[in-house]
Order: structure tokens, then C-alpha cells, then sequence
């Protein structure tokens, strides 16, 4: 029996211009287990055939593609086409070289755990599996010719879960279940396989907080000019609570210094450059990322965007838009697990080769080119005493 024609355009002309975007997602093959008896007597009421019979379909292998796209980090809506062929069996249980063909095309959320839970770096990525779609089941004779069929609606509910290799690649696992709306009837199947993600998976938003302004306090100091001012602060000796104050201290009405919060910011740069077609980071760069680390401890709610660069070398642009990507990815994971700097902190971006900061045609060029430039912002408060310059500013 001939694959669904329409379900092939489908899949044909969804991927063409998705192909270019972050977060498309595809499972070039997807091998299961589809389980089929537990329809048996519903399908032996609805699927009489023209030869007097009825049939139904056993359980068999099911072989299936999808395409996707993330919608968030951890959520994911599928278009997914699928078969299984299978012996077809009549009323009495014979065989009689009869075979069953099952179709089927459907439209799926993939809602991740992490959606609830919050995002980590754990590679086991566990979801809830949402659908529905249309089942085809045709029956044929050892000749070919049509016997009996069924078209259904029918909607997917399953538990699955994702291990990923790495950002580009990860393994699938899922157990679902089926029901057909038109005949009432429950199927299952068990199914595994590989996804790839075309752009890289949609990264988490980090947010960052608002800067605040020192509080400054400016009441008014009562002098009382008969008193003696021995520190000169402006706050007589006789009601002077801590005497001896600096000159450039601003003091309150009993001649104490007047704490204030300041911000100090911080803003550094890092860059690590790479051999040619290689993500690894070579030793006399750790000093510098460890640098980086050091102050991220220091400033808690600092961030890093990390940019992966590459130069106009290799096979193709999406080959270096990937290089440029894994450069990027390896510098957040030495600050994350050799230095302990919490993942949601450090984001990520690759350019390919777009962002050249030298000429691609020299050799000097392209290995200025084939690097890392990572941001580093934040700020920390600090409570001091209040000077008189800090009033004038």
C-alpha cells in the first residue's frame, strides 16, 4: 500500500522554511511497538469486509518521522506521520495471507516538566505528550486488492522523555496511548528515537534587576553656634555622640556618620580564541575564565552573554553557525562545572562567521576570527559612610 501522499507534502513543505529558524525540531525516524488487540472485538462489529468477514489488525512494528518546533524551552508542538503493517485476522482467526496497513497523522504538544518546575542543565528532560490526529487502516488480500478500511479520528495521550547528547542532538523514549473517537476504542504503543535540532533549542530568559539609587540623607544639622565644635562636623561637642569624625564626613543631628548604600558596577570582557575547526578551550585561557568566575562570585547577581564566533572556513554556513554555537556552549560549561557558576546566569548566542573582527582571507584574519567574546554585567551594594563629595555629586 502506497505511503499517504498528503502527509509526505505536508512534512515537505513545513520544513523548507523552518529549516533556517532556532528551535525546529526533527525525529528522522521513530521505531516502536504498536499495540492493536485491545480493539479487537469493536473492530471485528465495524470493519466487515465485502467477502462476508471481519477483521481486525494485530500488533506490529510502527515506523514513524516527526517535525516540530519549540515554542518554549521545554514545550514543543509536532506534526508526526506514522505506519504499521501488520497480518490481518478474521472473525475466526485465520490469517488467509491477508494484510492490514495503519495510518496515521496527527498533531502533538510535547509539554515538558521543566515548564512547571523550573529550567535546569539536567540532560533528562521528562514530558506529557497531548494530540490528535487521523488513522487510516486499510486491509488488503495476498493480491492486493482492497477488502475493508477505516477512517478515524483519533486523539494521543503518552509520557516521554528526552536525554540530551548534547545541544544539537537527543535520544527520545515514550509510551503512549490512542483512542478512536469514531469507534471507541483504545490502542497503545511504545516508541524510541533520535531528534535534531535544527538553530539550537530555544534558551531561557534571564532577568536581570533594576538598577537602585543611593539613598542619600539630608536633614538639616542644628548647630548650636555658643557650643564648641571640637571635630568640626557642625554638631556641638555637648551633644556630640561620636566625636572625632573626619572633616569630609557628612554626620546626623548627633554628630554620627550617616551610612548610605552606593552601587558599584561591574562590567568586564573575556576573550578566548580557538583553534580552527575545533570547540575546545586551550589551557592559557582558563586563567582568564577563572577571572571571570571569580568576579560573578563577587558580584551574585552578575550575568554573562557568551557570543561564539567562527571564521569563513568549513563546509558550510550551518556547519559554522553549529562551530560558533559549541564554542559558546564550552565556555559556559567550564564556568558552570568547573567554577560553580549557576547556569541560568550564563547565556549563550553563536553568529556563524557573520561577525568577522578580521579579514577572513588571511590566515591571521581567520584566527582572530575563530573566538569567544562574553559580556559581564552586574552591580553590588555597599553600605559606607555618607562624604560630602558623594552630596555635592
Amino acid at each position: 500500500m502506497k505511503l499517504n501522499k498528503i502527509a509526505l507534502a505536508l512534512f515537505a513543505m513545513t520544513a523548507a522554511p523552518l529549516a533556517a529558524n532556532a528551535g525546529v525540531t526533527i525525529s528522522p525516524l521513530l521505531l516502536g511497538y504498536h499495540y492493536s488487540e485491545g480493539a479487537d472485538d469493536e473492530q471485528l462489529e465495524v470493519m466487515g469486509a465485502t467477502d462476508g468477514n471481519s477483521y481486525y489488525k494485530e500488533n506490529g512494528l510502527y515506523t514513524g518521522a516527526a517535525l516540530g518546533i519549540e515554542l518554549t524551552p521545554s514545550t514543543q508542538f509536532q506534526v508526526e506521520y506514522g505506519v504499521s503493517n501488520t497480518d490481518a485476522i478474521d472473525q475466526n482467526g485465520n490469517n488467509n495471507d491477508t494484510d492490514a496497513e495503519q495510518e496515521m497523522i496527527s498533531g502533538n504538544f510535547l509539554i515538558g516538566f521543566e515548564e512547571f518546575s523550573g529550567y535546569t542543565d539536567n540532560a533528562f528532560k521528562p514530558y506529557v505528550l497531548v494530540g490528535a490526529g487521523r488513522s487510516k487502516i486499510e486491509v488488503e488480500n495476498a493480491s492486493g486488492d482492497f477488502i475493508t478500511g477505516s477512517k478515524d479520528t483519533i486523539g494521543n495521550l503518552g509520557l516521554g522523555a528526552m536525554y540530551r547528547i548534547n545541544d544539537a542532538l537527543s535520544l527520545r523514549g515514550e509510551a503512549r496511548a490512542i483512542h478512536n473517537f469514531d469507534n471507541n476504542w483504545w490502542e497503545g504503543m511504545a516508541l524510541a528515537g533520535l531528534e535534531v535540532v535544527l538553530g539550537g533549542h530555544l534558551a531561557p530568559t534571564v532577568a536581570v534587576p533594576p538598577m537602585q539609587e543611593p539613598l542619600v540623607d539630608t536633614a538639616p544639622v542644628v548647630v548650636v553656634e555658643s557650643d564648641l565644635d571640637s571635630d568640626g562636623d557642625g554638631v556641638p561637642d555637648s551633644i556630640d555622640a561620636c566625636p572625632g569624625t573626619p572633616m569630609n564626613v557628612v554626620v546626623d543631628e548627633r554628630g554620627c556618620p550617616v551610612p548610605v548604600d552606593i552601587t558599584d558596577e561591574l562590567k568586564m570582557e573575556l576573550r578566548v580564541f580557538f583553534d580552527n575547526d575545533k570547540s575546545t578551550i586551550k589551557n592559557q585561557y582558563k586563567p582568564e575564565i577563572a577571572k571571570v568566575a571569580e568576579k560573578m562570585r563577587e558580584y551574585p547577581n552578575s550575568t554573562a552573554r557568551i557570543e561564539g564566533h567562527a571564521s569563513k572556513t568549513g563546509p558550510s554556513a550551518r556547519y559554522n553557525q553549529r562551530l560558533s554555537e559549541a564554542r559558546a556552549v564550552a565556555v559556559k560549561s567550564m564556568l558552570t562545572n568547573e567554577f560553580g557558576i549557576e547556569p541560568n546566569r550564563l547565556s549563550t548566542v553563536g553568529y556563524g562567521y557573520d561577525q568577522p573582527i578580521a579579514d577572513n582571507n588571511t590566515e591571521e584574519g581567520r584566527a582572530m576570527n575563530r573566538r569567544v567574546y562574553a559580556i559581564i554585567t552586574g552591580d553590588k551594594t555597599m553600605t559606607v559612610e555618607q562624604t560630602k563629595d558623594m552630596v555635592v555629586q
